[in-house]
């Protein structure tokens, strides 16, 4: 009798699931400006359905896995004028959170947010050359 291989997967998908669910919770809350000097945008909060970068704040849902980090879709933000939109639209339609790896010398969690505004999902594989790319932050907080 030959036995079908879903139970063998079924663990695994669970586990990965959980996993996304786990670095989704790792991102939320607050974290603090890392390149304050160079270019400052101010404190990054993230929650569940808001992405605040300073004083801008962005409606967003999580649209799914990015990498190592979590892409969300654009929904909306607090102002007319986008600070961090390019392209034609000059307008952001996902931003990407990402871990960063640690640094041994700093007790510090960090993280990059990168903005994006092309027409469509961006893909891991190709968002280093991608043109809807419109620039990056990074963001750190005490562990």
């Amino acid at each position: 009798m030959r036995r079908h291989p879903l139970p063998l997967f079924l663990p695994a998908l669970f586990l990965l699931g959980a996993t996304s669910a786990y670095a989704d919770g790792q991102v939320l809350g607050r974290w603090t400006d890392n390149s304050p000097q160079r270019a400052p945008i101010g404190a990054l909060e993230v929650t569940k359905d808001k992405i605040t970068l300073g004083k801008v704040t962005y409606d967003v849902a999580p649209a799914g896995a990015f990498g190592t980090g979590t892409l969300y879709a654009v929904k909306g933000l607090n102002q007319k004028a986008d600070p961090y939109g390019c392209g034609p639209t000059r307008k952001l339609t996902y931003m990407i959170i990402e871990p960063l790896p640690p640094d041994p010398s700093v007790n510090q969690e960090a993280l990059l947010v990168i903005f994006y505004s092309g027409p469509t999902a961006p893909k891991p594989e190709t968002i280093k050359t991608d043109f809807g790319v419109c620039g990056q932050h990074p963001f750190g907080r005490s562990k």
